[in-house]
């Protein structure tokens, strides 16, 4: 074979090779792709080239990135035949926490129809993670900054504990004094319902005798004028003994919790409710306390837009997950709802709660009129069933406040035990 023709036949074969590499290196392909651009403020670190997913499928790739009117440009090359229909989402997303970045396409509503090929589309601009992330640790560094600060949070904290651990101390004096009277009130209670229940069987039985004739009490009312007063009496006793019986029963299932919240603004400074929450039933209770207790002769920092030392009185059901309220809120009209969504999972602790009141507000506060609804919202996580920690944005419609909490929470039985007997009392009389 001729050196002209081994020549050629190198130079073919190089050249083949070097289109191929050519097609492969620079992300040539023959398929057909239709352009739509996206508008993002902040599109966190997007290469270009970089993957475009519609509900988790790869359909394209991001053709350039640009910025335009302070504006950035994503457009992206969609495979044709690909429909995506208008309300879809365009998002930045990425394969972990460190992974690489890609645009994501949350697919639309079909009934209103396709976005055209060359047409701009409105993006989800999300919160950096590294945002995200310096955010948590400044509020974080904050609240320490807070509780290292004079030591204020920490002595109104204690201060609230100490208050705490005097009621406690008067109620165990006042329960340990009436003990004795319970358990002896209990134990009468108890041998009046066998009594009770030891008559109704004899009177079962002298009934069932009256009504056949037998014996002498049969002979003495055999007319049936007679026969039916007494049928009647019987009946109203039976009555009687079935309410005594009812009642004793709603008294050993009465409980009593009391419940102290401290909420810390770092404004204004701490605050503290306390109250009592009654159970006369599973699933429906009652609470009466003192709410944004403060000794107003005490010095405090900042604009305060609390009402002080007021009031909560209210109703409330629990409905599965949910838990809702209604009634005196702060001193004024409001109504509520927490949820515990995360049920047997790691999140089970956690409750979110919603809450409007002071409908008909209409304050003024440093010169500022207050007129809108007070809606507060929040978490909050039980550490243990006595202690549990919260993070509450209130008044979301007029002065937005982040309130830190710690709530204590404890079942009392003999203060449960001491209504209980005032409440048979209230009924015998």
């Amino acid at each position: 074979m001729a050196s002209e023709i081994k020549v050629g036949i190198f130079v073919i074969i190089g050249a083949i090779l070097m289109a191929v590499a050519f097609v492969l290196l620079g992300d040539y392909s023959f398929k057909s792709y239709y352009t739509v651009s996206a508008e993002f403020t902040d599109v966190s670190g997007l290469p270009k080239k970089a993957a475009v997913k519609l509900s988790g499928v790869e359909v394209g790739k991001i053709h350039s990135i640009y910025i335009k009117g302070g504006k950035v440009i994503v457009e992206m090359d969609i495979l044709e035949g690909v429909p995506i229909y208008k309300g879809a989402q365009f998002l930045v997303g990425a394969t972990s926490v460190i992974g690489s970045k890609f645009l994501q396409i949350n697919q639309g509503d079909p009934e209103e129809g396709l976005i055209p090929a060359g047409a701009v589309v409105e993006g989800y601009n999300s919160i950096p993670l590294d945002q995200a992330v310096t955010r948590a640790l400044n509020s974080v560094e904050g609240l320490v900054n807070d509780l290292r600060k004079d030591g204020r949070m920490a002595d109104s904290i204690q201060e609230i504990l100490d208050n705490l651990r005097n009621v406690t101390s008067d109620l165990s004096q006042m329960v340990a004094y009436s003990r004795p009277h319970i358990e002896n009130s209990m134990a009468r209670i108890d041998g009046i319902a066998e009594r009770i229940d030891l008559l109704l069987q004899k009177v079962d039985q002298i009934a069932s005798k009256i009504n056949n004739g037998d014996g002498v009490a049969g002979a003495l009312i055999s007319d049936a004028k007679m026969k039916e007063d007494v049928s009647e009496a019987v009946a109203s006793l039976k009555d009687a003994a079935g309410t005594v019986k009812e009642s004793i029963g709603k008294v050993n299932k009465t409980r009593i919790f009391l419940q102290a919240e401290y909420k810390y603004n770092t404004d204004t400074g701490g605050k503290a409710d306390a109250g009592l929450k009654l159970y006369p039933r599973d699933g429906r209770y009652y609470y009466a306390g003192g709410a944004n207790i403060l000794n107003v002769k005490d010095s405090h920092k900042g604009t305060e837009y609390e009402k002080i030392n007021t009031v909560d009185a209210y109703m409330g059901w629990e409905l599965g997950m949910f838990d809702v309220y209604g009634g005196i809120l702060r001193g004024s009209a409001g109504a509520g709802v927490k949820a515990k969504p995360f049920k047997a999972s790691p999140l089970d602790n956690l409750t979110i709660m919603a809450e409007g009141s002071e409908f008909g507000r209409d304050r003024l506060i440093e010169d500022r009129y207050f007129d809108k609804p007070r809606y507060d919202v929040g978490i909050n996580y039980d550490i243990s069933k006595y202690v549990s920690v919260g993070v509450k944005a209130t008044d979301l419609a007029e002065k937005a406040r982040i309130n830190y909490t710690m709530k204590l929470y404890f079942e009392d039985k003999d203060i449960a035990a001491l209504l209980g007997l005032a409440s048979l009392g209230a009924m015998a009389k």
